[in-house]
């Protein structure tokens, strides 16, 4: 925008909530569009409208802003709640147990739901090579207690190799049900992961999500594009929640949509 004058200068965390994408035309017929790429256009568009009806005077002073498509609803509470199968995938990048349970809560506020059919956790941390059992276990435990509540009632995992599945499914308490293997970094499925899977009862379900979903400088972007520069500086995604609610037994797509939660220290930025 040409405008420099920063519209939220005060504030360090924004929640973006881009409503159910089941009907976004504009996201139909891409076959090349990556999940990054879908992810970019939802949140852009997400921000694009909220910004049109953003009383300016207010968000100068604003300290953490909530960002919803005003289109596009994610209510899931309606009479065909027991009819639906939620499914969230929610990607982090750091072992951070409140970020985790703060996906989770607002997750199910911003639903209006009480709880998960199943949650998947993918934990990628791009400054390190192999996967960190140590930051799963921390995570799998939140995981457990949201359970434990009847708040999910299944949880599984992404991208563990077998050693490490096995290692997750032997000190657990709720054991994965899920393991969500990205096909592109192995082609076939390895063998001893498939037997290990069906000894322990776990489904090997495909996905084709990148290693980092939503890198802080594509989040910045966008940010840089719909509002302004110094509004787009110093941000770093804390986590991204992706719901699918699936009608059961028919496999029809309800809803989708996704939650992203965003923060930064204002303080240094100045």
């Amino acid at each position: 925008m040409a405008d420099e004058i920063p519209i939220f200068p005060k504030a360090g965390s924004i929640l973006i909530n881009t409503g159910s994408i089941v009907n976004w035309n504009r996201l139909k017929r891409k076959p090349n569009h990556t999940p990054t790429d879908e992810l970019k256009e939802c949140i852009s568009a997400t921000v694009g409208s909220w910004l049109n009806d953003l009383d300016k005077t207010k968000a100068q002073y604003a300290t953490d802003l909530k960002c919803i498509n005003p289109t596009f609803s994610s209510n899931l509470s309606g009479d065909d709640r027991e009819q639906l199968k939620i499914t969230v995938k929610i990607f982090v990048t750091q072992p951070d147990p409140l970020a985790l349970e703060d996906a989770i809560e607002k997750v199910l506020a911003d639903l209006d739901v009480t709880s998960l059919e199943t949650v998947l956790l993918s934990l990628s941390q791009p400054d390190q090579k192999s996967v960190s059992m140590d930051g799963i276990k921390t995570l799998w435990e939140v995981l457990e207690r949201m359970v434990e509540k009847e708040k999910i009632l299944a949880i599984g995992i992404s991208d563990l190799a077998k050693d490490e599945l096995e290692q997750l499914h032997t000190w657990s308490t709720v054991k994965p049900c899920i393991n969500h293997v990205n096909l592109a970094s192995c082609c076939v499925m390895p063998p001893d992961l498939t037997e290990y899977a069906k000894e322990q009862d776990i489904q090997l379900l495909t996905h084709s999500d990148p290693k980092e979903m939503f890198p802080d400088k594509t989040f910045q972007d966008v940010l840089c594009s719909t509002a302004t520069e110094k509004d787009s500086e110093g941000w770093s995604v804390s986590w991204i929640a992706r719901y699918t609610a699936l009608v059961k037994d028919r496999g029809i797509i309800k809803a989708k949509g996704y939650l992203v939660k965003a923060v930064r220290d204002v303080k240094k930025g100045k």
